[in-house]
């Protein structure tokens, strides 16, 4: 009887440590972005009409000397001589001619072409609990398994008291 007992006490400490578990399963993620980086340079020459305004001007001025007459493409001068009390004076008068200036430059422009290209290599490690569904065992075993526990140790706790009656009953006797 005390063999049964071992046996029993065996056999619940086993069921209590022996269960299911859930499992780990590492899931591997690789990320790979790749990018170039170019840049590229220019200089473009455009051509660019200037234009600027020559403003009108006039000046007068009176001297004593002789008649002139004076024209450029920008400007005109027109000299003459008064008599002034016996006096010869010069009157000349200088104007500009109002006109527009214009002209073709050429002007640098610069051109900047950027393109990337990058490689970016990334690994990330998930740990993702994965559960299985049980099998009709495990699940028979999970759900009658408290039941069977519960009604062995009541059942040694039964045999260890009647062996005890038994033990004091032969103590008596003899």
């Amino acid at each position: 009887m005390k063999k049964l007992v071992a046996f029993l006490l065996v056999t619940v400490i086993i069921a209590l440590f022996a269960g299911c578990r859930s499992q780990k399963v590492i899931e591997q993620t690789n990320y790979h972005d790749s990018t170039l980086m170019e840049r590229t340079e220019s200089v473009v020459y455009v051509p660019f009409m200037v234009s600027f305004d020559i403003p009108q001007q006039s000046a007068e001025r009176e001297t004593r000397d002789s008649t002139s007459h004076l024209e450029t493409q920008f400007a005109q001068s027109m000299a003459s001589i008064h008599w002034v009390d016996g006096v010869p004076y010069l009157h000349h008068t200088l104007a500009n001619k109002p006109q527009q200036l214009q002209k073709t430059e050429m002007v640098p422009l610069k051109y900047v072409r950027l393109r990337y290209y990058r490689t970016i290599c990334n690994t990330r490690y998930v740990y993702k609990h994965v559960e299985k569904q049980l099998s009709l065992y495990q699940r028979v075993v999970l759900n009658l398994a408290p039941w069977f526990i519960l009604a062995l140790m009541i059942y040694l706790v039964y045999v260890r008291s009647r062996l005890r009656r038994q033990a004091k009953s032969k103590d008596y006797v003899s």
